[in-house]
């Protein structure tokens, strides 16, 4: 899930291609972050003791097979469903969802108004919703200062303790 320019910013959403789907419990990114060792460590009681945790920026390598951690898939399946209730990016609800678009489609259009009229609109993808940024087509570059304080100057328009919206950034 490539770069995440405004979860980068304090986002408590999900980050982009480090992390499974979804979007996170309420809490903020320490508890996000309390929840990823958490689930390492299930992980690693549950036979994957190679699993790795979050690095030091509180994001997850993505694992697609158990050869990266030394298992099998099976292995690697099982303490993935024995550790799942952990896992902090959980996908929306159908209503959860249609709410975090309209939010996020707030956000869009503030950023907008606030000199980014490139800004895509949010998308729904696998239970989550975020913003899909190509540096090449849309023209910006999501991590720099200038975009990072309007994604700032826009927050209030997210509801409170939510963070900064999700963002995958293409090239």
């Amino acid at each position: 899930m490539a770069a995440a320019f405004l979860a980068a910013a304090c986002s408590s959403s999900s980050p982009s291609s480090t992390t499974s789907a979804g979007a996170p419990n309420a809490g903020g990114a320490t508890s996000t972050t309390a929840q990823l060792v958490a689930y390492t460590q299930c992980m690693r009681s549950h036979g994957v003791p190679a699993y790795p945790g979050p690095g030091s920026d509180g994001q997850m390598q993505k694992i697609t097979s158990g050869q990266q951690v030394g298992v099998g898939d099976a292995q690697l399946n099982t303490a993935r469903n024995a550790c799942q209730s952990l896992w902090p990016y959980q996908a929306l609800t159908p209503g959860q969802q249609r709410q975090q678009l309209a939010d996020d489609l707030k956000f869009a259009q503030c950023m907008r108004s606030h000199g980014v009229p490139a800004l895509p609109d949010p998308v729904a993808i696998d239970g989550r919703v975020e913003f899909v940024i190509s540096v090449s087509r849309d023209g910006f570059d999501p991590h720099s200062p200038q975009i990072l304080a309007k994604a700032r100057a826009c927050q209030h328009v997210l509801p409170a303790g939510t963070g900064l919206p999700s963002v995958t950034v293409t090239s």
